[in-house]
C-alpha cells in the first residue's frame, strides 16, 4: 500500500505544471541552502554561500545606504518573498525539483547571474525573481510584498536587493 501511495505521488508530481521560463532547480537550491521550505533564512543561505563575514559586510553597506530599519526589513522581506514564492508554486501545483549539488560560491554566482541584465553589468531584482520562479509567481510575490509591507515596498526591496546582489557578485569575483 505504501509503495502504491509513493508511486501515485510521484506520478502526480511528474504531471504537475512547470513555471514557464523559471529555473526551479536554482530556486530549490537557494531554498535548500537557507534551511529548506518552512525554515528558509536569507542570512543562513548566504552565510553558507559566501561566509558570515561577507554577509555582515554586505548588511553593513545596506545599513549605510538605506538606514538600519530598511536594512533590517530587507532580510525579513527576502525571507518572506522566498517563502511566498514557494507557497505560490505549491498552490499552482508546480513541481519543484530537488536542489542541484551546487553550493557555496558557485551557487552564489549562479544566483547573481540569474538577475543580471544590461549585457551582464547590472543586477535586477525583478529579473531575478522571474528567472527563479517564473513571471506569474514573481508578479504575485511583488503584489504580496506591497500588501504586507505597504505600497511601494517592492520598489524599496528591489533597490536593496540590487545592491545586495551587486555586493555578492563582487564577493565572488563578478563585475556586476
Amino acid at each position: 500500500m505504501k509503495l502504491l501511495a509513493t508511486l501515485l505521488c510521484a506520478a502526480l508530481l511528474a504531471a504537475a505544471p512547470a513555471a514557464t521560463g523559471a529555473n526551479l532547480t536554482l530556486a530549490s537550491s537557494l531554498i535548500a541552502s537557507g534551511g529548506g521550505p518552512g525554515s528558509y533564512s536569507t542570512v543562513r543561505a548566504f552565510d553558507a554561500m559566501i561566509g558570515a563575514d561577507a554577509v555582515l559586510t554586505n548588511q553593513r553597506q545596506l545599513t549605510t545606504n538605506y538606514g538600519q530599519t530598511n536594512a533590517d526589513q530587507f532580510v525579513h522581506m527576502f525571507d518572506y518573498a522566498i517563502a511566498d514564492a514557494w507557497q505560490l508554486a505549491g498552490k499552482d501545483n508546480i513541481s519543484i525539483p530537488p536542489p542541484a549539488q551546487t553550493g557555496g560560491q558557485a551557487l552564489a554566482t549562479q544566483l547573481v547571474q540569474a538577475g543580471v541584465t544590461n549585457g551582464g553589468i547590472t543586477f535586477d531584482n525583478d529579473t531575478f525573481f522571474t528567472q527563479l520562479f517564473g513571471a506569474k509567481i514573481a508578479g504575485q510575490v511583488q503584489n504580496d510584498i506591497n500588501a504586507k509591507y505597504g505600497a511601494g515596498a517592492w520598489t524599496n526591496f528591489s533597490r536593496m536587493s540590487d545592491q545586495f546582489f551587486h555586493n555578492i557578485g563582487q564577493t565572488v569575483g563578478m563585475n556586476v
